[in-house]
């Protein structure tokens, strides 16, 4: 039985992973406050301690960025041009500190969203990822913590540190309800799961991000208006796209390539998730089993499995 609560395994994961920055290295984005979230959603609350501890030990994060001018969130001129800048990095943080402080942290990621949703292609979506895991953490509990205000404060500056701005502006779409957007991101997510399964990639990594991506724009769009669903569906879209042929990703054919395995059992792929303890298995896992259960296809499970199966390798 499971004696730490959800609230009780992400506040300590993230106590813990305090003093870590937003990299390992030049470009391994940290991940370990989003995997830490999810393996206490896969129900592993009572891992989480033990999975952060070897994190830290195995990663060797470099610190948090230092701030070295303040943004003026009020001037465009002085914001824009910092984003995409990795040298601002402890700049954005100190922002999203005083916006949420002034500001209910819905209100924040609302009056924020339309500026940094362009730019999630940026370090492989791991900006919009990190703030969906921190924006879930948050409407999980009453009364959320500093520690998880914090991590939103993180998490959007790591997006904006990140910024990337897609090749070309979309179109905000005028005919799409929130119903018509949840049904597209499942459609979206189960047709990448599926290219994810025919390419079997030899380097798992990337296109692992054409799942958990979409997915995890799904739980940032729970705590959005309606207005911001349809152009964030758009940009997600055009972002699988870019990252799949970026990447090397083959088109599977035809929907029914991948049948239903009699035998799949998603507790048992977690279990095996949290074996392997990477963070990229433990996130996929979850995703795949959340997306999943909103509607069922075969194709989340066998991308799941197929990628536990090559990072294991």
């Amino acid at each position: 039985m499971t004696s730490t609560t959800y609230a009780q395994a992400v506040n300590g994961a993230l106590d813990r992973l305090q003093t870590t920055g937003f990299y390992l290295g030049d470009t391994f984005a940290n991940h370990g406050p989003m995997a830490a979230e999810a393996l206490a959603r896969l129900g592993y609350c009572d891992a989480v301690d033990d999975w952060v501890d070897d994190n830290i030990h195995h990663r060797m994060y470099g610190p948090l960025p230092e701030p070295s001018q303040p943004i003026d969130a009020a001037s465009r001129a002085d914001w824009q041009p910092a984003l995409g800048d990795r040298k601002r990095g402890g700049d954005w943080v100190e922002l999203f500190r005083r916006e949420l402080a002034e500001a209910p942290w819905r209100s924040v990621l609302e009056s924020w969203w339309p500026s940094l949703l362009p730019g999630c292609t940026g370090s492989l979506t791991h900006g919009l990822i990190r703030t969906a895991h921190a924006v879930r953490s948050l409407g999980a509990v009453d009364t959320p913590s500093n520690l998880q205000i914090d991590e939103l404060a993180r998490g959007l500056a790591f997006w904006a540190t990140g910024y990337s701005p897609l090749p070309a502006e979309l179109r905000q779409p005028t005919d799409m309800t929130a119903g018509d957007v949840g049904a597209a991101l499942s459609e979206l997510t189960a047709e990448y799961a599926g290219h994810f399964t025919a390419t079997m990639p030899s380097f798992p990594v990337p296109l692992i991000h054409t799942i958990t991506a979409p997915a995890a724009m799904r739980l940032a769009l729970e705590e959005l208006p309606a207005e911001l669903h349809g152009i964030s569906l758009h940009t997600i879209d055009a972002v699988n796209r870019g990252l799949f042929a970026a990447f090397g990703g083959h088109e599977s054919t035809t929907r029914n390539e991948i049948q239903s395995d009699p035998g799949q059992d998603f507790a048992a792929l977690a279990a095996d998730a949290v074996d392997i303890g990477d963070e990229h298995a433990i996130k996929l896992c979850e995703a795949a089993m959340r997306e999943h259960a909103l509607r069922p296809d075969p194709r989340y499970f066998a991308a799941a499995r197929t990628a536990l199966e090559l990072i294991r390798k």
